[in-house]
């Protein structure tokens, strides 16, 4: 009977549950049947055994299979329960770690959102007031009338508006455009002197105006791996900060250095500087309006854009400590590898 409760034990932990019906119940009938037979004919069932010892050592030999069967049984159980239990843990510790950062990012969405909506208010609001501007000018121009100095002024007023709204809409729309639709990178090889002294045209009027030296210390045949939008992009907003809060007479310098795998292009002026509070937030969307020197306005929009901008052409953007006044901004980007015979 010991062997047909081990058997009944064993067919309970390895048989699969659909068939756990079957043998069960085939291990019940075989019990009964044997115990049936054995009462109803007990004279076929002889006496093994040939005196008490050789009955001891039977009983002794059964008991130790049933117990070793028995252990093993429970072995194989409890190894699958341990099992089970560490993949159910370890399954419940990636479920909380998923959870945890979800959690993270949802948290870091509704900053990051919070700033948009911050930075939308304030360039609404800075646009709205230039604008109210210009059309406070134009309205002068047309109803006043005024002599050719007033004139001449209300239009250099006017201009100098203009210009501003302008900067900021620029870097705006093409940060927007770069967060909402995926900014498109075609990167090419970037002639980095001829396409920064024909790009910063502008910027040289701008800096004339404001009585600033716009110095352009640049080597010929450097060639960088860049999209070219976007490089120009990134070196005209650092060059219009620097325009932007270096004061009438001052003087900001475009140099270029490089080594033989990357380009380093560095814009330093003589400026206001950057405290070291407001280092910590540079290239961090942190709405905020800001002012030049002449009130040049602007939301502290271009260095975020710049840093975007920057890294999507696998190059780098940072600021380095200027020991004298001023700023130091540093981007970098890949040498172009010419291929060999070229």
């Amino acid at each position: 009977m010991l062997l047909f409760c081990l058997i009944l034990l064993i067919t309970i932990v390895v048989v699969p549950k659909k068939q756990l019906a079957l043998w069960i119940g085939l291990n019940m009938v075989t019990v009964f049947g044997v115990l049936v037979f054995e009462y109803l004919y007990p004279e076929l069932i002889p006496n093994a055994y040939a005196d008490n010892l050789t009955k001891m050592i039977d009983f002794a030999v059964t008991y130790g299979v049933a117990a070793l069967l028995i252990c093993l049984s429970i072995s194989f159980i409890r190894n699958n329960y341990d099992r089970e239990r560490i993949a159910v843990s370890q399954k419940n510790l990636e479920i909380e770690e998923k959870s945890n950062h979800i959690m993270e990012q949802n948290g870091a969405l509704e900053k990051l959102n919070s700033e948009k909506a911050k930075l939308f208010s304030i360039v609404a609001h800075d646009i709205r007031s230039p604008l109210s501007s210009i059309l406070g000018y134009l309205e002068v121009l047309a109803d006043t009338d005024m002599t050719e100095l007033e004139n001449t002024q209300i239009k250099q007023r006017l201009l100098h508006v203009t210009k501003d709204t302008s900067e900021m809409l620029t870097n705006v729309l093409a940060w927007s455009k770069s967060q909402l639709d995926g900014a498109r990178v075609d990167i090419v090889k970037v002639d980095v002197a001829y396409e920064l002294k024909k790009g910063l045209s502008l910027e040289k009027n701008i800096a004339y105006k404001k009585d600033i030296k716009l110095e352009l210390e640049l080597l010929d045949d450097v060639f960088v791996e860049a999209d070219l939008n976007m490089f120009l992009i990134v070196i005209r907003n650092l060059v219009n900060n620097a325009i932007k809060f270096t004061p009438e007479g001052g003087e900001v310098k475009i140099s270029l250095e490089f080594n033989q795998e990357n380009c380093f292009i560095k814009v330093k002026d003589n400026g206001l500087g950057i405290s070291e509070n407001e280092q910590t937030n540079l290239f961090k969307l942190k709405a905020l309006s800001t002012f030049g020197t002449n009130n040049e306005k602007g939301v502290g929009l271009g260095l975020l854009l710049c840093k975007d901008f920057t890294e999507l052409q696998d190059g780098k953007i940072w600021y380095e400590a200027n020991k004298g006044k001023g700023s130091i901004f540093v981007v970098s980007f890949k040498r172009y590898k010419f291929s060999e015979g070229k």
